[in-house]
């Protein structure tokens, strides 16, 4: 029964076991969010062209100064991806850039919680124990190779990955294992938020101090709308990005973090009009999954 309706929910794009870039990754890259201006008329053209690139993880459609915003772990360095690749879409009029310096709440851990807090914790007790990541950083070819094999289908068996890249079954479960262990690559469920609940979505740029924000570890489980918090380089310093179930709420939202988080200060907030594109997974008009663009863990620079 299990099985039958994540299959439904799969083909009808409602949900996806995604692979992402873990934390280690994102800092090496420069993991960012960048908001861009487009040319009247021009905005799904825009986000069309993105849409293919393997640096842009995600493409939101927002009201504000700037129409879209993007999140990004540009390979070839920050600069390169401004310069040769947003620069060269004639119809992107302007950009703004906001560099992430750290990561205090990761959207992994967001939780639907149609589970009972008894169900949860029994849940989390058969997960194994998380540990700081030592490991190396280096992604081989292999290794990417697997890695896009797991973005278009998460929950392929180390058989069927060996047969597909001509490797032994041990050497791909070796490769993935050490990929996870050493907190380069994270595997999580992603819904279509339109269909499953939460409608509305927001981005807050807030600064705050950071010692604040170190004081409250479980700041997600406190206000469950928090779907990511990010510290950035700009005029703010704290990024939040919300999952509501209306956009009335965010009022209610933003009350409570201005309780858990003394001396916030919000500057701007952003109201998602749609999604074309979220960790790699490209969505349609009806917001639902309809492909995946494999994500680059794998740096020029790697041997």
């Amino acid at each position: 029964t299990l099985a039958r309706r994540w299959k439904r929910l799969e083909d009808e794009g409602l949900a996806r076991i995604a692979a992402f870039p873990r934390r280690r990754v994102m800092a090496r890259r420069h993991l960012s969010y960048v908001e861009l201006s487009c040319r009247n008329g021009s905005v799904e053209r825009v986000a069309a062209a993105l849409a293919e690139d393997r640096d842009t993880l995600s493409i939101q459609f927002v009201a504000g100064s700037h129409q879209l915003m993007l999140t990004v772990v540009p390979g070839a360095g920050l600069a390169d991806y401004l310069l040769n690749w947003v620069g060269g879409i004639p119809d992107v009029v302007s950009y703004r850039v906001h560099v992430v310096t750290e990561v205090p709440r990761e959207a992994y851990l967001w939780q639907v919680r149609a589970l009972s807090p008894a169900q949860r914790r029994r849940l989390r007790a058969l997960a194994p124990t998380l540990r700081d990541p030592v490991g190396d950083e280096r992604v081989t070819e292999l290794d990417q190779e697997i890695v896009d094999l797991l973005c278009r289908d998460a929950r392929l068996g180390y058989q069927a990955i060996a047969d597909r890249l001509d490797v032994a079954p041990t050497t791909a479960a070796r490769r993935i294992n050490r990929l996870l262990r050493d907190g380069l690559l994270g595997l999580r469920c992603d819904i279509s938020r339109a269909h499953m609940g939460w409608p509305s979505a927001a981005t807050l740029w807030g600064t705050v101090d950071p010692s604040v924000l170190d004081a409250v570890p479980d700041l997600g489980e406190r206000i469950p709308e928090v779907r990511l918090c990010t510290t950035i380089a700009g005029p703010e310093n704290t990024l939040f990005i919300l999952w509501l179930r209306d956009a009335p709420d965010l009022t209610r939202v933003e009350r409570r973090l201005l309780e858990e988080l003394p001396g916030l200060r919000i500057a701007d907030r952003r109201m998602t009009l749609r999604t074309f594109k979220f960790m790699g997974g490209v969505t349609d008009a009806d917001q639902r999954f309809v492909r995946s663009v494999p994500v680059q863990l794998r740096s020029p620079g790697d041997p």
